[in-house]
């Protein structure tokens, strides 16, 4: 093979040899390039000696590394040797209008910072230099490059491997990392994640600002964490837990928890906060353990969440419980000369817990209006058009919970069954008039009363106080009694039947 064969294939294994090592150094943020300068790690370096046992031209993986890089050699005065394919791409000179030629005045090179004086004193001094050039293209068209020269004396002359790529390429991509860290940096706080690096065989971390914040402690007026300190944080009930998942984490490298902290508040006080954490040990080097790297986030919002369901769920069940029973009380007190009769009453007691619980499914819960309890308890026995009876409800609005809701709805529908049997709502002009007050039990003390006054006129006049209590009345005093602990008075005037209720009032005064 021709002795210049020889050595363009000499110096295009020189250039392979030094792309890998100044990759790291200068190219790394291109992707595309820093793929192609993978390929050819570890056997650039060989090229050289193969072309002086058996010439050959570099391989595939050696020729793509060199087409992608704007790689050229030249001599420390710049004499160009060797010109790789990417540098013909970057600057448009082809290899046979480049080597031979003075490379700064080939590109009219200008120097950004110290000039070429300087350049070239730290080049010699240090075997390496690295900076921004200036080039002029083939066609006018100006380019500034990240460059990295690299000395080296392995053969007969001194000679210069200078590996470039276009600034703005790197700029580029520098933009677009820290864009990318910003977006994370966002996304960590708003999702409240806190990022963390535990190092090996010590007991020092590294927290994130956001792992800071998660904890509430300042990274400038604290010492450094450790895990200790992490333990430290956490309420003592879950310490042991936490130990125990740390110990694990520190011997099989995966680590998972969860555990409740107390944090100070802005304001001064202190808050409890559920957090979650998980990491994985990283790899490191050899012969040695890597770092456990890790997030934590705060997992507050959920398990409120589930601790609401779970007392939801025993609550329903409580009352769902409750509801069968009196259900059970209806079916086996209930008495009626026929099944017809037996039907209707069963039908209408249970229809009157069904409306209780519609209003307080309605409202979720936390109470039932008693004006709209009663008007919907009597709405059934009620005529349309105004020819039949009324109901007059003149008391303001008062919210009662829900434990008085449905028991008070029975006893309601108790008092209108009887009315429409017996009373005022028996006959056209009929009146049915229902007030209430709250007052306190006593004064100084909190404890309140519902005091319910139902009184009928213009009915049939009784004929006398009843001799023998039905099941009806043993429904009412039963209700007022046992579920609403409170106390039933009835009386029978001429004018028809006067019903006093009361009983407590738990909970705080509602409009």
């Amino acid at each position: 093979m021709p002795q210049g064969r020889v050595g363009a294939l000499a110096l295009a294994g020189l250039a392979l040899a030094l792309l890998g090592s100044l990759a790291s150094i200068s190219l790394v943020a291109v992707a595309p390039l820093g793929v192609a300068l993978g390929l050819v790690l570890g056997i650039g370096i060989l090229a050289a000696a193969r072309v002086s046992r058996r010439p050959s031209p570099p391989s595939p993986p050696e020729r793509m590394a060199l087409d992608v890089a704007a790689v050229f050699v030249r001599t420390p005065e710049g004499v160009i040797r060797y010109w790789s394919p990417g540098a013909e791409r970057l600057f448009g000179y082809t290899a046979a209008e480049a080597v031979g030629r003075v490379a700064h005045e080939l590109l009219r090179t200008r120097f950004m910072d110290g000039g070429r004086r300087s350049a070239m004193a730290e080049l010699a001094q240090a075997g390496r230099w690295q900076g921004e050039l200036r080039h002029r293209r083939r066609d006018g068209a100006q380019t500034t490059v990240a460059t990295t020269w690299d000395m080296r004396s392995d053969g007969a002359e001194p000679l210069v491997v200078e590996a470039s790529t276009e600034a703005l390429a790197l700029k580029a991509a520098e933009e677009e990392l820290r864009a990318s860290e910003g977006r994370l940096r966002l996304a960590q706080e708003v999702a409240e994640i806190g990022t963390f690096e535990w190092h090996p065989d010590t007991e020092e971390q590294d927290w994130s600002p956001e792992q800071h914040a998660l904890f509430g402690t300042n990274p400038e007026a604290e010492a450094r964490p450790t895990v200790e300190r992490l333990v430290a944080l956490v309420v003592p009930e879950d310490q042991a837990p936490l130990r125990a998942a740390l110990a694990h984490a520190d011997e099989t490298g995966e680590y998972e928890a969860e555990f409740r902290i107390r944090r100070r508040t802005r304001d001064g006080g202190e808050e409890t906060r559920w957090l979650y954490g998980r990491g994985r040990r990283m790899p490191g080097p050899a012969g040695s353990r890597g770092s456990i790297v890790g997030m934590h986030l705060d997992t507050t919002a959920r398990k409120e969440a589930e601790m609401r369901q779970t007392l939801l769920i025993r609550e329903v069940d409580h009352r769902a419980k409750n509801a069968l029973t009196v259900v059970q009380a209806i079916l086996r007190l209930t008495r009626a000369p026929d099944q017809a009769t037996y039907v209707r009453a069963v039908e209408g007691r249970v229809a009157a817990l069904a409306r209780a619980q519609t209003l307080l499914t309605q409202s979720g819960w936390s109470g039932a209006d008693l004006r709209t309890l009663l008007e919907g308890e009597l709405a059934p026995f009620l005529t349309s058009g105004g020819a039949g009876p009324t109901v007059v409800i003149p008391s303001p609005t008062l919210m009662v919970p829900p434990i008085i809701a449905q028991p008070l709805s029975m006893a309601v529908h108790e008092l209108a069954t009887n009315a429409v049997k017996h009373g005022a709502l028996s006959v056209p002009g009929g009146v049915v008039q229902i007030e209430w007050s709250v007052a306190q039990e006593a004064e100084g003390n909190a404890a309140r009363r519902l005091h319910l006054l139902w009184r009928e006129s213009g009915g049939p006049a009784p004929l006398s106080q009843p001799t023998r209590c039905g099941f009806g009345s043993r429904v009412l005093q039963t209700t007022v009694q046992n579920q609403l602990g409170g106390h039933l008075t009835q009386h029978w005037s001429a004018a028809g039947l006067e019903c006093r209720i009361d009983f407590p009032l738990p909970g705080p005064a509602q409009p």
